[in-house]
């Protein structure tokens, strides 16, 4: 990773832990940082998953009003997501409590929320301060959790799956006894893994929604991808817990097996492409004993579909067969990827000085532009060039297939141009 880094700009493990806790509808993660780490944190998970108004808490018998965030200088900054404690030399020497203290001080006379996270920079976790007991001291009947960060050059999957563990170890007593205890009528699943980093998280989402909706299974809560306290206190009463991205839910779903005896299934990477997402809905199906003959039926007609698409191309370029192309994302996205592409659709793998179609994050591709090749960029992670999705798009299950279809036969002929 730290070799990676010197090359390109990528997300770290810090990252990785703000946006799972940014994730979680009306929390506040308080970074315990210095300023300049601040700034693209906030404006970034604003833009991933924006949020309506915040709050300030209401007194009995009065209506909360909404937080006007221009006059919120101290901590904010003027922004509404990931306040800072702006921690400099003096800090590091004597302590970052009082700091940490003030701010929290801050939020609880002026902003409302449900759950509260503070994220410590990889500096500050060397300092050793107690702050889940300052936490506590503050808020005693809400869920917190603290997050240390020390690895400083550590993967974001990485950052992301110790927040998803941090936050039900820490605040699961809490959180967990929110729950409605309601049976439910259909057979229930969470969905753990999944990240705001992730590009198109929105989109893929609605996706394994609508495909496990076809066989008659509920989705009741996914973990810190867009879900409520609420949710995260239902947790416990689903019957089976879905890790789709290994590396960042795995340790989260055999926690919760271990406190609740809920079995997990654990793909070994996201279902990408026809096949994976066949077997995973399939599988899925088996756990819980639910018909999956209308996913059936709507995947007959997308593989026919594409197939139609994909024959028109061949017949006039030979292509997309033995095509090589390069993807750069989380490891287990990538196996996906290279198994859709090169089983399915024929293409061959090759390396970043090659392929002449390269699936990656913006600046990546940047990186590879300036050294004048010809190739298609084909952004399929963040950070991006700031393309604005007003149609939310997926790369999972069978409209995800579809979509990256698409995008391979649009990009072969932007490169054969």
């Amino acid at each position: 990773m730290t070799e990676s880094s010197l090359k390109s700009i990528t997300p770290d493990g810090i990252t990785g832990s703000v946006f799972v806790t940014e994730g979680i509808k009306n929390s506040i993660t308080l970074l315990n940082a210095p300023m300049g780490c601040k700034f693209y944190h906030s404006s970034i998970s604003q833009r991933l998953m924006p949020r309506p108004p915040m709050y300030l808490p209401a007194r009995e018998g009065e209506e909360p009003s909404e937080v006007n965030f221009s006059n919120l200088n101290d901590w904010f900054f003027r922004q509404g997501r990931v306040p800072c404690t702006w921690l400099d030399s003096h800090d590091y020497v004597y302590g970052t409590a009082d700091k940490v203290r003030e701010a929290l001080e801050f939020i609880r006379r002026n902003v409302g929320f449900d759950i509260l996270c503070i994220a410590d920079s990889p500096g500050a976790s060397l300092i050793g301060d107690d702050l889940r007991e300052l936490c506590s001291g503050i808020f005693p009947d809400k869920p917190t959790v603290v997050l240390e960060t020390p690895g400083f050059s550590a993967d974001h999957w990485d950052g992301a799956s110790a927040a998803i563990e941090a936050l039900l170890v820490q605040a699961g007593d809490r959180l967990f006894g929110s729950g409605s205890g309601q049976k439910h009528d259909a057979p229930t699943v969470n969905i753990i893994g999944m990240s705001l980093w992730q590009k198109y998280s929105e989109g893929n989402i609605d996706e394994i929604k609508r495909i496990l909706g076809m066989c008659g299974i509920k989705v009741g809560c996914v973990l810190c991808a867009g879900c409520s306290a609420e949710e995260l206190g239902n947790v416990p009463e689903a019957d089976l817990n879905i890790v789709l991205y290994p590396e960042i839910g795995t340790a989260g779903a055999l926690y919760l097996r271990k406190r609740f005896g809920t079995e997990c299934y654990i793909c070994d990477g996201p279902p990408v492409g026809f096949d994976a997402v066949s077997r995973f809905v399939h599988d899925v199906c088996g756990l819980l004993g639910a018909s999956h003959e209308a996913f059936d039926e709507e995947m007959a007609r997308s593989r026919a579909l594409a197939w139609y698409r994909i024959n028109g191309i061949h017949s006039a370029t030979g292509r997309p067969n033995g095509t090589l192309f390069y993807v750069r994302s989380i490891p287990s996205e990538e196996r996906s990827y290279g198994r859709f592409f090169t089983e399915y659709l024929g293409m061959k793998q090759g390396g970043p000085d090659d392929a002449e179609l390269v699936f990656a994050d913006a600046n990546t591709i940047a990186e590879l532009m300036l050294s004048r090749r010809e190739f298609c960029g084909i952004e399929t992670a963040n950070p991006s060039m700031g393309y604005v999705d007003v149609i939310p798009k997926c790369t999972l299950g069978i409209k995800g297939a579809l979509f990256l279809t698409e995008q391979v036969l649009n990009g072969l002929m932007t490169a054969m141009v």
